[in-house]
């Protein structure tokens, strides 16, 4: 146990090491010379609840002048106008379940996906071609100087390059849970992919399986067949994701699945390995959970999705107007008075507190650092 512990911490002192060099050495990213195709001005933005207020930090930066050309659910992108082949991708603290939009915020959340994902592509995944082309102080250079020195933009911005996005979630899932293990349940197979006999919710799977779905702006992803995505690009991300595991595995951390998106190269692109994107657990409380034929609690929006499917729901037809149903996961996302609904419910403040925490946890264990004492040796942030 003595020679793991002093295994891991060897190597992230050397992750720590290649975090400092790249800083100061990595080349300039190339940008691809094609136009945008997923963050083109008036594309479809999620739909938010009309309660959430908009984000502090969006007020200032189109008042100094930038052009929101993309609100995702949890992320908003702008453009920067002397600066044509970047974008500038700033986290809030949204979150989403079943593809709603929450009328809820987590706090510190788009601080902890920002720094992960700085975290992931700076040390573990440094060698894989990525689109993060400045975080931390280093933003500045790219912004209006009205935007200078604005900590709160530093600590959730990333200034990107530009790609024509691969418009499918790549997912590579390593353990039977989730929507994978609904799927077993129902067919004995994982989205179509054989599967043995007896394994139950948590089970690790022999090999990794690669399981793409539809990338939706609104609505639910669509599960897809594997052989239409380009075998580099699946190749990559299995390799990308076998390489993040045996990291984890390290810190005593299991990354049972975790979605990517990239361009059409391969070039990682969105978010990396964050709480939003994965499903944590715990090495301990996994094996734990095992020997009672469950999966263990995840460091992620777990806590958020057990509430959301104990949530009484409006009556899904008029023919069952006098049955109860349980669960947002049943709604449809396109549906507007599904989305009405689901916009009106309010989610517990201590629940979105222990959300926080898990996110604050799991960052920690991964990286071996506090958020602020990352932001401030990685990012060159004062706290």
């Amino acid at each position: 146990m003595r020679q793991k512990i002093k295994n891991k911490r060897a190597i992230q002192l050397l992750f720590l090491f290649l975090r400092k060099i790249y800083r100061y050495y990595r080349p300039t990213p190339t940008t691809p010379s094609v136009l945008i195709t997923r963050y083109e001005r008036n594309a479809m933005s999620a739909y938010l609840p009309q309660g959430l207020p908009e984000n502090e930090l969006h007020v200032q930066l189109t008042g100094a002048g930038l052009v929101r050309i993309h609100q995702g659910k949890v992320r908003d992108t702008y453009s920067l106008p002397d600066h044509p082949d970047l974008l500038l991708q700033v986290a809030t603290d949204r979150i989403s379940i079943f593809d709603f939009v929450l009328n809820a915020q987590v706090p510190f959340k788009g601080e902890v996906l920002t720094a992960m994902t700085v975290f992931w592509l700076t040390s573990v995944l440094h060698n894989h071609p990525h689109h993060l082309f400045a975080h931390g102080i280093s933003i500045d250079k790219f912004l209006p100087h009205d935007l200078s020195d604005n900590l709160e933009l530093q600590k959730r911005g990333l200034v990107v390059c530009k790609l024509e996005m691969y418009k499918i979630e790549l997912i590579v899932r390593g353990y039977l849970t989730g929507s994978g293990w609904q799927n077993y349940q129902q067919t004995g197979k994982v989205y179509g992919i054989d599967m043995p006999p007896n394994l139950y919710d948590g089970s690790q799977l022999p090999n990794a399986i690669f399981t793409p779905t539809t990338k939706a702006e609104t609505g639910h992803d669509k599960p897809i067949d594997p052989a239409m995505v380009h075998p580099r690009v699946a190749g990559l991300v299995r390799k990308i994701y076998a390489e993040a595991t045996a990291y984890a595995e390290l810190c005593g951390i299991i990354i049972a699945d975790t979605k990517f998106e990239t361009d059409f190269n391969g070039t990682l692109a969105d978010e990396v390995l964050t709480p939003d994107s994965s499903r944590f657990w715990l090495k301990h409380e996994w094996e734990a959970a095992q020997r009672e034929k469950r999966a263990p609690s995840g460091y992620d929006k777990e806590l958020v999705r057990k509430w959301g499917k104990q949530v009484s729901i409006p009556p899904l037809s008029s023919e069952e107007e006098t049955e109860k149903h349980f669960g947002i996961h049943h709604l449809d996302p396109d549906n507007p008075n599904h989305r009405a609904f689901v916009h009106e419910l309010v989610v517990p403040a201590d629940l979105l507190q222990q959300t926080s925490s898990r996110y604050l946890e799991i960052f920690g264990l991964l990286t071996d650092q506090e958020l602020r004492e990352f932001q401030r040796e990685m990012m060159d942030l004062p706290t």
